[in-house]
């Protein structure tokens, strides 16, 4: 594997991914049961926005940095946990950190310790296992040096029987890696239909992205969920014009709080390069199949 997310952490795409992580969160634990949580591709559990990967692509400033400098008061309650979140981050840790999915997850576990939340991450390649291991030991999360398609079967179904699996893939090979991810979701549907689970995907090749919703749909998954904001349209060649999530049994209203959600970034998040896109065309939150 050659991607480094290090040159990515805090962009746009990494704040929608996180806020609505957090939203899945915050819905999941309104039932008073426990819950699983898998971040099966954990990366590294923080990273630093002073890095040199980070200063070359400068993908921050129109991500956390935008947000940072946008007025808050009006914002969706997972905007406002994850602003807060990121604050905690920073008077832990360093005020250049921006912190991974596992971290948010570790988050949530301590800010709810007798919700019965177990929270576990899995990486694949060493050398990012051994720098979240080490960056997130005394947090309430388990981490394993482990393979997304071997591990998901090993843990589902979990013992506390309601739960989300997120998953957030490099996509070296766009085509190639749809399949594979889709052919891992319906693996794990099938062992365990109840479970939540969240798929991420770049939106910047529409061939790879129309192709994958199409198979989707030929899929016996019910309740699938299309999650995207767009910061440049799909017709203009850059490296990212868009963000989207996959939810699979999203919990009830989660589509109606992702809509409030991406209203409200859509304006924080446009670049000023771009032609203009209304919230109607720069955001898409609709059911792929079922409701």
């Amino acid at each position: 594997m050659n991607y480094k997310h290090a040159y990515h952490a805090g962009n746009f795409a990494d704040v929608v991914k996180h806020i609505l992580l957090v939203q899945l969160l915050n819905q999941l634990g309104q039932k008073n049961k426990p819950f699983y949580v898998l971040d099966a591709y954990g990366g590294r559990g923080l990273y630093s926005l002073g890095s040199e990967e980070a200063r070359k692509t400068g993908e921050a400033k129109g991500g956390i940095q935008a947000l940072l400098k946008a007025d808050i008061e009006k914002a969706p309650a997972a905007v406002k946990d994850y602003m807060e979140g990121i604050k905690q981050a920073r008077f832990t840790y360093d005020k250049k950190v921006y912190p991974g999915s596992p971290w948010w997850i570790a988050h949530h576990v301590e800010k709810n310790p007798d919700a019965g939340v177990r929270g576990e991450a899995f990486e694949a390649k060493a050398s990012e296992y051994d720098a979240l291991n080490y960056q997130l030991h005394k947090l309430p999360i388990g981490i394993h040096h482990r393979n997304s398609f071997e591990g998901i079967a090993a843990v589902i179904p979990p013992k506390e029987k309601r739960g989300l699996i997120f998953l957030d893939p490099p996509y070296e090979q766009e085509h190639k890696d749809f399949t594979r991810l889709i052919d891992l979701l319906v693996h794990s549907y099938n062992k365990w239909p109840q479970g939540t689970y969240a798929l991420w995907y770049p939106i910047k090749n529409m061939e790879a992205v129309e192709l994958f919703y199409k198979k989707l749909k030929r899929t016996e998954m019910r309740r699938q969920l299309v999650c995207e904001l767009n910061i440049y349209p799909n017709d203009i060649a850059v490296g990212l014009n868009g963000t989207g999530l996959l939810v699979i049994n999203p919990p009830w209203q989660f589509d109606n709080h992702t809509r409030e959600i991406l209203r409200f970034l859509q304006p924080v998040l446009k670049v000023a390069d771009a032609p203009d896109m209304s919230p109607d065309s720069a955001t898409n939150v609709r059911w792929l199949v079922g409701e």
